[in-house]
């Protein structure tokens, strides 16, 4: 009886339903093992990897390179309650502990720790929830939670969230934690101040220190990084050119914007001689409607952006510009020898300057000096300073870029920041750029969607129609 058992069982094993179960069985264990075990080797290492369209957690090449040539410990510390982190603040700060052994990323709970929050906040002014805080040797840095994001205004003056800084923010402050290099603004010629502008908070999250100064009164002191003349609007006294040519022979950096109205244009034109520039009295206009803002105006458009570094991530992230009213720059030909110009902001070639404002024409006439004319130009001179400082000066021929509504412009504020960070030689606030965080529309032809309702709609469809048909033919016949 045991053995008629054994024996039924012994050949119900041998029948081919069985033997495929079988081996569908053993396929279907080796499988399940392989998930476990992939899934042990993926604990261990974590790897992660940034899907976003703009790689919104992934550190640019600027920043690893920063992080190589670091040499001493720097903490970050995520000040918010558990759960409440922002998680563009808290991925990117994993990411640079992550990358250096010398960083190290904290998330510490302001409730729960008042004595570290004191210490970064010295003045008690208030330390946002949200915020970041990059602590070195030498100092910190507080980065706001509304300082890791671009805002834009639109004609509502309603805010709308354009980028991610995060990353900027953090490099910029490993860089200069504790060292503020200071700007000085030019004042007493009754120039629209930095401050009045809105745009000595922009200075300040970029790492500069911005302080006035007054060279009729004094000179231009020893640890200026920069000088800014914004648009004067009365003559520089002689004292005061003689005082920004010193400054500029012994390696100093100037940034100058100038408007077409301005009675500074003869004094701001003395200093700029010798190093081969000059303000052109005039109002230049565009007639490529390519790079007009009004159709019917040709003094208000877009410049057209060379190639430099002062530009360049403008070109790269496709972010326009806007110059009302400029006049035009000329570079001399009586210049040093080792001075080199560089401009980095023109017209088209179709376009002109005006030297007549009485003329109210839209169009060219005879006595306008046709195009293209500079805008913008960068100037070095890397071999007439005594101290091996390189001599650096920018120079934009529109008053009005930083006034409304240029100034509600975010090409106009990168132009600007990115000039301050060309002349203090600083390329690592040049490269690492904010992320953009516009979801931009898919964009397609008439053409292209009826290609793709084909495909998706009629193709597709009729080829799965068409093997699964076959398919069931096929085992019918069987």
């Amino acid at each position: 009886m045991n053995i008629n058992i054994i024996s039924a069982i012994t050949k119900s094993l041998e029948t081919r339903s069985v033997k495929y179960g079988g081996f569908a069985a053993i396929i279907t264990i080796a499988v399940i093992g392989a998930v476990i075990f992939l899934n042990l080797i993926v604990q261990q290492f974590s790897p992660q990897f940034d899907l976003t369209e703009n790689k919104l957690f992934s550190l640019s090449d600027q920043t690893l390179r920063v992080l190589e040539t670091m040499e001493s410990p720097v903490t970050i510390y995520g000040i918010w309650e558990p759960g409440g982190a922002n998680p563009h603040a808290q991925e990117t700060a994993k990411r640079y502990a992550a990358k250096s052994d010398f960083i190290r990323f904290e998330e510490v709970d302001p409730d729960l720790n008042p004595g570290l929050l004191k210490r970064f906040d010295p003045h008690a002014q208030g330390l946002s929830k949200g915020s970041l805080v990059v602590a070195g040797e030498k100092g910190f840095k507080v980065i706001r939670p509304e300082d890791m994001y671009d805002v834009y205004y639109n004609q509502q003056q309603r805010p709308q969230i354009t980028g991610v800084a995060v990353e900027k923010r953090i490099t910029g402050a490993l860089l200069y934690a504790g060292e503020t290099p200071k700007v000085y603004e030019i004042t007493g010629h009754q120039e629209p101040l930095l401050s009045a502008l809105a745009l000595k908070e922009t200075v300040e999250r970029e790492n500069y220190g911005l302080q006035e100064i007054n060279l009729f009164q004094s000179a231009v002191p020893e640890d200026a990084a920069a000088l800014i003349l914004n648009n004067p609007n009365t003559e520089l006294a002689s004292i005061e050119t003689e005082r920004l040519l010193a400054y500029l022979e012994q390696g100093g950096r100037l940034l100058v914007f100038l408007d077409y109205r301005s009675a500074a244009a003869d004094s701001v034109n003395e200093v700029l001689a010798s190093y081969g520039l000059r303000f052109d009295y005039g109002v230049v206009g565009e007639l490529d409607l390519n790079y007009r803002i009004r159709v019917e105006s040709p003094y208000e458009f877009l410049p057209v952006m060379k190639t430099h570094d002062i530009v360049n991530p403008l070109v790269e992230q496709n972010i326009p510009a806007f110059l009302p009213l400029p006049m035009g720059i000329s570079v001399l030909d009586l210049r040093r020898r080792t001075v080199k110009i560089t401009p980095f902001l023109t017209t088209s070639g179709n376009s002109f300057l005006r030297t007549d404002l009485n003329n109210t024409s839209l169009q060219q006439s005879p006595g306008d000096e046709p195009g293209p004319i500079n805008l913008g130009v960068a100037v070095t001179d890397p071999e007439y300073s005594e101290n091996g400082r390189q001599t650096r000066i920018v120079a934009i021929s529109c008053g009005m870029l930083l006034e409304p509504p240029g100034s509600q412009i975010r090409g106009n504020i990168d132009i600007f920041m990115n000039s301050l960070s060309w002349i203090d030689d600083r390329p690592e606030t040049l490269s690492v750029q904010s992320r953009s965080a516009l979801v931009m529309p898919m964009s397609m032809s008439a053409l292209k969607v009826l290609i793709f309702s084909a495909v998706f709609v009629v193709l597709i469809p009729l080829t799965l129609f068409i093997l699964g048909l076959a398919t069931w033919l096929r085992r019918r016949h069987l």
